[in-house]
C-alpha cells in the first residue's frame, strides 16, 4: 500500500472511517421513564447503568445510507472495560424512547446491529445498558461491502471518490481538519500473493502487487479462516495506470479496507 507523509497505523478489517463511542451515564432528565422496569434492562436515576443519546449514531447511519452509494456499512461492537463487572454472560443493550422500547441483540463477540429511526425520534432516544457506568464502549467501524474477489480498479476508484465525498458531505468544515483522509484501499492477507489481472486483445495480462514491510502492518492477527500469524498488506490508491477492468486475484483469507491518514 502506498504511504504518504505522517501516516497513522492502518485501521484493520476494511474501514474507511472509525469512531469510538463511549456509552456513558446520562442525566436523569435525559432518560425517558428512568425508573421503569424495561424487560431485562433498568435505566436508573443515579448512574448505576450506562446511558447514551442516540441522535449522533442515527445521523451517521442515515448519512452513510444517503451518501455511501452502498459501498460502505457500519459494524458496531460492544466491549467491556472490566469484564468481571458484567452482570451476566453478555452485556444487554436497548434503544429507549418515550414511545417505544427496543431490545438489541448482542452476539457473543459483541457484534450488534443498530437501526435507523426517524431523526425526530432519535433526538429523544437513548441507548441503555445493564452495565455500570464507564464499563461499556461501543466501537464502530466503517467497512467496505465489496468482496475481495470482486474488487477491480474501477471499484477502487469509485471507493476513493465516494470516500472523499463522505468526508466532505458528512462532516462540517471545521471537523474535516481533524478527521483522517482516505489514503487508499488496503488489501491484507497472511500471505503476500496478490495480483491484478485483465484481458486485452484476447490476451490475459497480470501484474503482481508488492507487500509492505512496515512492521505495524505485519502484526499477528486472526484471519477469516481462523488462523493466526503475520498479516501482510498493500494499498491501491486509484491513481495507478492499470485499466478499470484489472481484477484482484488474492488468497482466500484476504480482507480489504481503507487506509486512513491524518
Amino acid at each position: 500500500m502506498t504511504t504518504m507523509k505522517k501516516t497513522t497505523p492502518p485501521f484493520r478489517h476494511g474501514l474507511a472511517l472509525a469512531l469510538l463511542i463511549c456509552v456513558s451515564p446520562g442525566r436523569a432528565q435525559d432518560v425517558p421513564h428512568a425508573n421503569e422496569q424495561l424487560e431485562t434492562i433498568r435505566a436508573e436515576r443515579h448512574g448505576a447503568s450506562s446511558v447514551a443519546p442516540y441522535s449522533g449514531i442515527n445521523s451517521l447511519l442515515s448519512d452513510l445510507q444517503r451518501y455511501g452509494e452502498g459501498l460502505f456499512r457500519f459494524e458496531f461492537r460492544l466491549k467491556l472495560k472490566y469484564p468481571g463487572m458484567a452482570a451476566g454472560a453478555a452485556p444487554k443493550l436497548a434503544l429507549q424512547h418515550a414511545d417505544f422500547y427496543r431490545p438489541l441483540a448482542v452476539q457473543p463477540d459483541g457484534l450488534i446491529e443498530l437501526p435507523i429511526i426517524a431523526q425526530a425520534q432519535a433526538a429523544e432516544a437513548v441507548l441503555v445498558s445493564d452495565q455500570p457506568k464507564g464499563n461499556l464502549t461501543l466501537n464502530g467501524e466503517l467497512l467496505l461491502t465489496t468482496p475481495p474477489n470482486e474488487l477491480d480498479m474501477a471499484g477502487v476508484r469509485r471507493i476513493m471518490a465516494v470516500s472523499h465525498k463522505l468526508r466532505s458531505e458528512m462532516l462540517p468544515w471545521y471537523a474535516r481538519l481533524l478527521f483522517p483522509q482516505v489514503q487508499g484501499v488496503e488489501i491484507c492477507s497472511a500471505q503476500a500473493g496478490w495480483t491484478l489481472q485483465w484481458r486485452k486483445d484476447g490476451q490475459l495480462w497480470g501484474v503482481p502487487l508488492s507487500a509492505e514491510t512496515d512492521p505495524p502492518r505485519n502484526e499477528s492477527q486472526t484471519s477469516q479462516t481462523g488462523q493466526t500469524g503475520p498479516r501482510f498488506c498493500t494499498v491501491l490508491t486509484g491513481q495507478e495506470r492499470w485499466p478499470d477492468a484489472a481484477l484482484l486475484v488474492a488468497p482466500p483469507d484476504t480482507r480489504i479496507g481503507v487506509r486512513l491518514q491524518l
